[in-house]
């Protein structure tokens, strides 16, 4: 068989366990996340599933990997449509929403838990979240220019974002009403505009 098509099929193949990967720890949590059901997701015989993952902990440390990069790429490719003018802080915001509360980021996030107690695992994990963070630190600063310099204080409010949009994400979980979330998000918005005003 020409090495092309091989290399075509073992990505393919690599990329569907990946995705199952994602699809598993959002539906159904870390615990439940079992090679046996991520290959069943992927539709992929064991013998597949082995050739690219031997255990659990290289299938989600590869997971890791994946699911910054596409985080990563979600992020420059919102931040190249975001329009310019006075709608920029809004859609700069929203965009970090969306990035902070989709399935990639539960899917982070059920790591992030795990994580926690498996230190194989933060290991894997800190080098994608730089990696991310780095990407958003770019669009905070591109976005919020007022808020990202000046009195030295840019690292600080960009960390308050994050923290303030993982929290609406984690509350989210038992909360199906939006309006308190939207309400937090138009202060911080309006927090923001002054902000970039100089006051």
């Amino acid at each position: 068989m020409p090495e092309r098509p091989r290399q075509q099929r073992w990505e393919r193949t690599r990329a569907a366990l990946l995705e199952a990967a994602v699809t598993v720890l959002v539906e159904d949590g870390y615990a439940r996340t079992t090679l046996q059901e991520v290959q069943s997701r992927a539709e992929v015989s064991r013998g597949a599933l082995l050739h690219h993952f031997g255990s659990k902990a290289e299938l989600l440390a590869a997971a890791i990997h994946h699911i910054a990069g596409r985080q990563v790429e979600h992020v420059r490719e919102g931040a190249r449509a975001l329009p310019g003018g006075e709608e920029r802080t809004g859609a700069a915001l929203a965009l970090f929403r969306e990035v902070m509360s989709g399935p990639l980021f539960l899917a982070g996030l059920e790591l992030w838990l795990a994580a926690r107690t498996d230190e194989a695992l933060r290991d894997a994990l800190l080098p994608a979240e730089r990696e991310i963070g780095r990407a958003l630190h770019e669009v905070f600063a591109d976005a919020f220019p007022g808020l990202a310099a000046g009195d030295g204080r840019g690292a600080v409010r960009y960390e308050s974002l994050l923290a303030l949009l993982r929290g609406l994400a984690l509350t989210s979980v038992l909360r199906s009403d939006r309006e308190i979330e939207d309400e937090v998000l138009r202060l911080w918005e309006e927090e923001a505009r002054r902000g970039a005003r100089g006051g």
